[in-house]
């Protein structure tokens, strides 16, 4: 699984990262990263935009228009919920490892197996530098 991450504090951030997802490719840009991951038929990628609290932010004009694919979003901002819908956003608050593990794998409808449980572990411990209080928002 290709994980990408995206400091979306702001929108120059989010498009720097966003901008360079495309491996190998002289063209970095927002739009052909996007079109790159609509057309990855795998479905092995997560985009994890970080710290989505800017209000003015049109987190929607960012995001792949694929149903491969899976995006995470770590939000103070409650507005960015509507993205998702009800089931795709969660409050959450000091959570252990495991808890949050398995809150990953509840939001992102993984199928239960050995190697979707092994991912979910690696994310958690990738994002354990978040703050403590955030909405967690997946598409």
């Amino acid at each position: 699984m290709d994980i990408f991450y995206i400091d979306a504090t702001n929108e120059q951030t989010l498009q720097a990262d966003l901008a360079a997802i495309v491996p190998g490719s002289a063209q970095e840009t927002v739009d052909a990263s996007l079109q790159w991951l609509t057309y990855q038929h795998e479905g092995h990628w997560l985009l994890f935009f970080d710290n989505a609290d800017e209000v003015g932010l049109d987190l929607g004009r960012f995001i792949p228009q694929s149903v491969l694919g899976n995006i995470l979003v770590t939000t103070r901002n409650p507005d960015v919920c509507t993205l998702a819908g009800i089931e795709g956003c969660a409050k959450v608050a000091g959570m252990s490892s495991e808890d949050s593990t398995q809150l990953l794998l509840k939001l992102s409808c993984a199928v239960q197996s050995d190697e979707s449980q092994a991912l979910a572990e690696q994310i958690v411990k990738v994002c354990s530098f978040i703050n403590m209080t955030k909405e967690i928002t997946h598409f």
